[in-house]
């Protein structure tokens, strides 16, 4: 085979990219047995193609790659976790991790600084205690995420607990029968009121609808389903199919919309592999029919199920009662999405002990942590031993809502470092700008989006720029005003190239404004957002020293 420009010409003269070609060659899934054998070799043995295979079991080369380690994702349906699974996570961490792992946007666990010979046997400890990283990355179906207190949420429009690890684990069964797709897959299910799951921004996104029904004029509750969403270098929103769907046809669905992908969606050019593409070409129409021909049915059509409507969500953080009698969730917001070893294990102990053998820890889409099923009579004794472990419950609004990638001091595609710079840029707004209703601010490396900063309410992505002559220095591009629901819109460009030491003082001065200037407490930071130009929130929130950026 000849390469050009990252693209191959098969003997029989099919063009495919380079990750394509690879897998033909062998399969993803076929790296597993290849793991024990690396960790008995060493870091050194692993080929370049296996290094992108080991993508498949969570395996992920991070920076600097000549070093030798690798970041490791643990796939978390739903984000739903037992204290003891939680507790082993954090003795890895402690083990193997020097000490931290991260909350993702996708509910996933990430470790670093882990080696080959720790990858090994860590994926037995953690298979020990039910949990794996099979399909964590890769082109596979990922994590399927969902609200966080899906079954325990008292105004849910329906409990997609069940149908969410349903969905979850036949993606994980069908093997090669899905280990091959054209790009990763991307699938959210809640019932939240909030749809705190982002569904417009996956390429499956189930969401709780309560109708009534045409027929029989009774009261129902069931999903309607948006498909090709997601956000990346050129973000789309998701289309709705205009179905309802019932909880027992779900998970049929969704496998069918993810053959579909593997079957239709582009293999040639990677940048354009994702679903999103395939829906752009063809329309949501076109889809649902090709939809039913792959179920082998017609799904019951309602025009109605345009999306969900908008709903203003600061995730479900505090203390809350649960839909069960007597108990409550304890949501404690994490700084930046990161944790310690030991708060990992100082949650699992405490979850278990004021909650006993019932006790669940979720983790949130916005990076942060609840406790579930906490009888109310142990909520404050609860809170108290949280805080005192440094995970305290209550925090500036600010701390709810701001999220943070991995950047670049361990992602390949990362421009800038973002963990060290969220934390500066939280530490100074709590200290110096206190709001009263909740903002989503997003720190991204870089543009493909891991932070989701086309859909924050603030969206900061890493890029570089010349700043007091110093070429290379660490800058933001800054979006303003996304939002998901029936008037979804992605972030207006409104700053390039605002210096990191600096960016703290350009979000506050826009917050100011917004603070001087809403129409009342009741609008929203989107909403004021929209009625303003770029050009007018740009002099609002430029700062002195963007005059020194060349």
């Amino acid at each position: 085979m000849g390469a050009e420009q990252g693209i191959v010409t098969t003997e029989t003269g099919e063009k495919l990219n380079k990750v394509e070609a690879l897998k033909r060659k062998k399969d993803g899934l076929a790296v597993w047995d290849d793991i024990s054998r690396y960790a008995k070799e060493g870091f050194a043995a692993i080929t370049e193609e296996d290094f992108i295979r080991l993508r498949w079991f969570g395996i992920y080369q991070q920076m600097p790659n000549a070093e030798g380690h690798f970041m490791v994702r643990i796939r978390i349906p739903n984000g739903f976790l037992t204290p003891a699974q939680f507790r082993v996570i954090g003795q890895i961490a402690q083990k193997h991790g020097r000490g931290f792992g991260d909350i993702t946007t996708r509910q996933n666990i990430q470790l670093h600084w882990i080696t080959i010979t720790a990858a090994a046997d860590l994926l037995k400890e953690l298979e020990a205690v039910g949990l794996v990283t099979k399909f964590a990355c890769g082109d596979t179906p990922r994590n399927v995420v969902g609200c966080p207190l899906a079954g325990y949420l008292a105004d849910e429009i329906i409990d997609a607990s069940g149908p969410a690890a349903e969905v979850n684990q036949r993606l994980l069964d069908a093997d090669r029968e899905l280990s091959n797709l054209p790009r990763k897959f991307k699938t959210s299910i809640g019932g939240c009121h909030l749809h705190c799951h982002q569904p417009q921004i996956n390429d499956i996104g189930a969401y709780g609808v309560k109708r009534k029904n045409p027929r029989t004029g009774a009261q129902e509750v069931g999903y309607g389903m948006v498909v090709g969403g997601g956000l990346s270098t050129t973000p789309h929103m998701a289309q709705a199919l205009r179905v309802f769907i019932t909880p027992e046809q779900l998970p049929a669905v969704c496998k069918a919309i993810a053959l579909l992908f593997r079957d239709f969606g582009y293999r040639e050019k990677r940048t354009r592999a994702r679903l999103k593409f395939l829906v752009a070409d063809w329309g949501w129409e076109k889809f649902r029919d090709q939809l039913e021909k792959t179920l082998g049915y017609a799904l019951e059509h309602d025009d109605t199920l345009s999306g969900p409507p908008v709903a203003l969500h600061t995730d479900h953080v505090g203390i809350g009662a649960q839909k069960q009698p007597g108990l409550s969730y304890v949501g404690v917001p994490i700084e930046r999405g990161r944790l310690t070893a030991q708060q990992m294990i100082a949650a699992a102990d405490l979850a278990a002990k004021h909650g006993g053998p019932d006790a669940r820890i979720a983790l949130s889409n916005k990076q942060n942590l609840l406790l579930i099923n906490i009888p109310n009579a142990q909520v404050q004794a609860l809170a108290a031993d949280l805080a005192a472990a440094g995970l305290p419950t209550q925090t500036p609004l600010w701390r709810t809502n701001l999220v943070s990638c991995t950047g670049s001091q361990f992602c390949n595609l990362a421009i800038v470092e973002t963990k060290q710079r969220a934390e500066r840029i939280l530490k100074y707004l709590e200290k110096e700008c206190p709001i009263d209703t909740p903002i989503f601010v997003s720190v991204t490396g870089c543009p493909n989006a891991c932070a989701q900063y086309q859909i924050a309410d603030i969206g900061l992505m890493g890029v570089v720029c010349n700043f007091r002559g110093v070429r290379g220095t660490e800058a933001y591009n800054v979006l303003l005003g996304g939002t998901l629901g029936h008037n979804a819109h992605f972030a207006k460009p409104v700053l390039k190239k605002v210096p990191a030491e600096h960016i703290h003082e350009a979000i506050k001065r826009i917050v100011d404004a917004y603070k001087e200037r809403r129409n009342g407490p009741a609008e929203t930071f989107s909403a004021f957002v929209g009625r303003h130009t770029p050009e007018e929130l740009a002099a609002w929130m430029t700062i002195p020293e963007m005059a020194e950026v060349a």
